[in-house]
């Protein structure tokens, strides 16, 4: 009901401010109306009106508007805007000029039509501008002005309501009220219209609509632009007071508010009547409860019939009444089923206290050590186990500290201060390694848990634990099996490096080490032969063997198969060394078990340690590889590699200190560019230069890539060592540029560079870095390097011709030369190996060969390169071949960019 008066009251607000809003819109409509009707009023005058002669005009004694029409001046004006004469009322300047005159003729002149305006200068008043031809042809415009307050006095007499020319400033898409230009009951709106323009927010493009309160009275207003013909910053208002259509508003409100009150009153009192009847039986249910608690079941029921309902047909209260039936009945069933609960639950009791024996019968029989004690360690309870290992006789007995056998003789800590962060929490546990010393003096490893227990309000800690003494010496055992060998019980060979290393470290300042490394000849022949069953007890006998033939304290390893290593060493002051220990008799061992019988040959090398090796792993890679030089050609003998004139172990030191000089030379800039020209032949000028990249050592001198590539390839270097030589070009190359010289630069690119995922992105960021041109860079691919999946190659060459740089195939000819790459490839220039070009003035098969790959390069539309022209016949053969690039060293050798010569030209060509 209330809602119902609440939508009534809300659908009254909303109608009367939709029939406000309406109002507001007809009253725009009817001041528009009214300002057209007087417009054509207006127009209708001049109709009226006779044209002043040239003669009038010129003595200017026209006679006043007539006070009748209410018309305060009329002014001649022709059509260049001049005022010919003026007719005006008593008190208006003469020398005042009427406003609009330009746009009025404007505006004529473009429709035809009169043109009126409604504005606000200086005074508000209604202008017309009416176009008339005099008797004489002459073309004249009359302007006729009225006051605007009779305007705004008929509307207010029509209406009733208070309307108001404004002047608003313009901001965007708001307007704000500088001042009220003229109003009805000027003082009241004028007061009222500036609050309202305080309180609302006006559109400069439409009407804005404003109902609300104003002080104590509420009004509503409505503010629109006057456009047509108007000033843009005139706005006219409408003004209403609304302080009765509100009143009506409350009035329904209270209204509403009073037929509410008075409905529900008669509802509650008609609820009231009806439902005493009910009330009455249900205080009679009530009565009845009481006597539940007290299982006075049979008087609760005697008393529910006595009130039982004997009508026909059946409601709330007699449902209810059976309901209560019901629950007395259950409550009666329940409390007997209770009953018989109390005793199942005193006959549980009983059988608990039995598996409370069992338990503890349990517990005495369990493998585990339980103990129960406090925060200090006050043993509470102990099971069998532990009352064996600790001496005690009771369960709970007196002043006993489990502390006392638990502990870790190398902590002060005691178990009971460890396990104080688990007391807080029930439940909460702790698992750790700690031995039990036993009554009888024992050590003993146990794994214990520990847990948290709180028995009335006290913390209580139950420790179990497991003794793992044996399982702690399988692990023992099991870790000695992981650093010897399971056959021959010597050291295997991860332990035998560390041992070595260790040992190397100790002695290596004051004696002289050596590495002897034994190995079996022929050791798998032996296995096939007598099985494997006999290869273990070799292995075991010669290992045993071995170390009776070895010095004290010399480690022994079993490195292999059938390999064996040891490290010897000898004060070097003692000119003592392994030649001392007769290894010659080693290389034969008579082995004879079981009936085998066989006599083994045993290769030995021996090899000494020394600073420039990086460890023992470097010595054992160096021995093994003698070794197998040994075994190649003088098995079963003994052999020692410091006396030989083994190159290899030179040859990979070599290569070490190559690789770390040129990871210097990377890291320190020594990496330097030489130029070789490559002679264009059609115009006997150098077209660009091959970058050719030295390495500079630690004494300044140049080392040839023929030295370090290949150790840059093997290390990994290569990328690191293109994109240097990428950079130092490209840097070149804009040098020249911006020195005038146009002469490109040729860069070798290698496959491990080329397929790195990051190579587009670098190569952006060198060219955006260095500045240089692409369009003078040729990058060079070894024809072998890049090429074995088409579409790959095709997808990595196109980075250079991303950027607008040009490809060439270098060392072409002596892979596998496709020339199905050579068509499918962006490939510009084809650079034939000079393999072919050295000799070509001797060989006829070369220039054969030669022949053939220009042509089919040509008829593939590459140009092409030849490198290697030593001479000038060579250079003359390909010449006519056709080729138009050539490079060696009868055009010039390699220089650096100091002695590079670009104006370079063959002399008689």
């Amino acid at each position: 009901m209330g809602s119902r008066g609440y939508i009534g009251y809300m659908q009254t607000v909303q109608s009367n401010q939709e029939s406000v809003i309406q109002d507001l819109e007809s009253l725009q409509q009817t001041f528009t109306s009214l300002t057209e009707r007087s417009n054509n009023e207006l127009f209708r005058l001049a109709d009226q009106y006779r044209i002043p002669s040239d003669k009038e005009f010129q003595q200017g004694n026209l006679s006043p508007p007539s006070l009748m029409s209410n018309i305060e001046s009329i002014y001649y004006i022709d059509l260049e805007g001049h005022i010919l004469a003026a007719s005006l009322q008593e008190g208006i300047d003469p020398k005042a000029v009427p406003p609009y005159i330009f746009t009025a003729i404007s505006s004529i002149a473009k429709s035809g039509r009169p043109f009126a305006t409604l504005h606000c200068t200086p005074s508000c008043a209604q202008s017309v501008f009416i176009p008339v031809i005099a008797t004489d042809g002459r073309e004249l415009i009359i302007n006729i002005n009225r006051s605007a307050s009779l305007l705004i006095q008929d509307f207010y007499e029509i209406t009733h309501t208070d309307i108001a020319i404004l002047d608003m400033i313009q901001n965007g898409m708001t307007a704000k009220l500088d001042q009220v230009l003229i109003a009805s009951q000027a003082n009241d709106t004028t007061e009222i219209l500036n609050r309202i323009a305080g309180l609302t927010e006006i559109s400069a493009k439409r009407p804005t609509v404003f109902f609300d309160a104003v002080g104590e009275q509420y009004y509503s207003a409505r503010f629109f632009p006057l456009h047509q013909n108007s000033p843009p910053r005139t706005y006219a208002a409408v003004l209403r007071n609304e302080s009765k259509s509100r009143a009506y508003i409350i009035n329904e409100l209270k209204n509403i508010i009073f037929s509410t009150l008075l409905a529900l009153f008669l509802i509650i009192t008609l609820i009231a009547v009806i439902l005493k009847p009910s009330l009455d039986r249900l205080m009679s249910l009530a009565k009845i409860l009481p006597l539940l608690p007290d299982g006075r079941f049979k008087d609760a029921q005697t008393l529910l019939q006595e009130h039982m309902s004997s009508k026909k047909y059946t409601d709330e209260i007699d449902i209810l009444q059976r309901t209560t039936g019901e629950v007395i009945d259950s409550l009666e069933r329940m409390n007997a089923s209770v009953e018989q609960h109390r005793n199942e639950l005193k006959s549980k009791i009983e059988a608990l206290t039995e598996a409370k024996v069992f338990n503890e019968l349990i517990l005495d029989a369990s493998p585990l050590t339980v103990i129960i004690h406090d925060s200090v360690g006050t043993i509470r309870n102990i099971n069998k186990m532990g009352r064996e290992l600790t001496g005690l006789h009771l369960k709970a007995p007196q002043n006993a500290n489990i502390n006392t056998w638990v502990r870790n003789e190398n902590q002060s800590k005691s178990l009971s201060a460890s396990l104080q962060g688990i007391t807080d929490t029930t439940g909460k546990k702790s698992q750790s390694q700690m031995p039990f010393f036993t009554d009888d003096g024992r050590k003993l490893y146990f794994l214990w848990t520990h847990t948290c227990l709180h028995v009335n309000d006290e913390a209580h800690i139950l420790s179990m634990g497991i003794d793992i003494t044996e399982r702690k010496e399988a692990a023992e055992s099991l870790h000695w099996l992981g650093q010897h060998d399971r056959i021959t019980g010597l050291l295997n060979r991860s332990s035998f490096t560390e041992n070595a290393n260790e040992h190397i470290a100790e002695h290596r300042d004051n004696d002289l080490i050596e590495l002897v490394m034994f190995d079996i000849d022929d050791f798998a022949v032996f296995n096939d032969r007598f099985g494997f069953d006999a290869g273990d007890r070799l292995l075991n006998d010669l290992a045993a063997h071995l170390l009776d033939a070895l010095p004290e304290n010399s480690p022994l390893a079993r490195t292999g198969s059938g390999e064996f290593c040891a490290i010897v060493h000898h004060p070097r002051n003692s000119n003592q060394s392994v030649k001392d220990l007769g290894l010659e008799k080693l290389t034969r061992y008579a082995f004879s078990k079981n009936n085998v019988s066989e006599e083994i040959c045993l290769s030995i090398v021996v090899d000494s340690y020394d600073d420039s090796l990086s460890g023992i792993d470097e010595l054992i890679s160096n021995t093994t590889s003698t070794m197998i030089k040994v075994k190649n050609k003088a098995r079963g003998s003994l052999y020692y590699a410091a006396e030989s004139d083994d190159t290899s172990r030179v040859s990979r030191h070599e290569k070490y200190r190559m690789k770390e000089q040129l990871q210097s030379a990377l890291s320190g800039n020594r990496l330097v560019l030489f130029y070789q020209p490559i002679l264009d032949l059609s115009l006997n000028s150098i077209s660009h230069c091959e970058c050719l990249v030295r390495m500079l050592d630690d004494e300044a001198q140049f080392i040839s890539p023929a030295h370090f590539l290949g150790i840059a390839a093997e290390s990994g270097l290569m990328p690191q060592l293109d994109f240097s030589v990428m950079e130092k070009a490209m840097r070149q190359q804009r040098l020249w540029q911006d020195s005038g010289i146009h002469t490109g630069l040729s860069i070798n690119i290698t496959a491990p560079t080329l397929e790195q995922a990051d190579f587009e992105e670098r190569l952006n960021e060198i060219l955006k870095r260095t500045g240089a041109n692409p369009d003078r860079l040729i990058f060079e691919v070894v024809e072998t390097d890049a090429l074995e999946n088409l579409s790959t190659a095709r997808k990595l060459l196109n980075n250079f011709k991303a950027v607008g740089a040009k490809v060439a195939f270098d060392d072409f000819g002596i892979g596998f030369t496709s020339f199905e790459y050579v068509r499918e490839l962006p490939v510009d220039y084809i650079k034939i190996d000079q393999s072919f070009i050295r000799f070509i003035h001797e060989r006829e098969s070369d220039q054969v060969l030669v022949k053939s790959m220009v042509e089919m390069s040509h008829n593939l539309g590459k140009k092409v390169i030849v490198e290697g022209v030593e001479n000038r016949e060579a250079l003359e053969i390909v010449r006519d071949m056709g080729v138009e690039y050539v490079q060696g060293y009868y055009i010039c050798r390699p220089m650096p960019i100091s002695a590079l010569d670009l104006s370079l030209r063959i002399h008689d060509f």
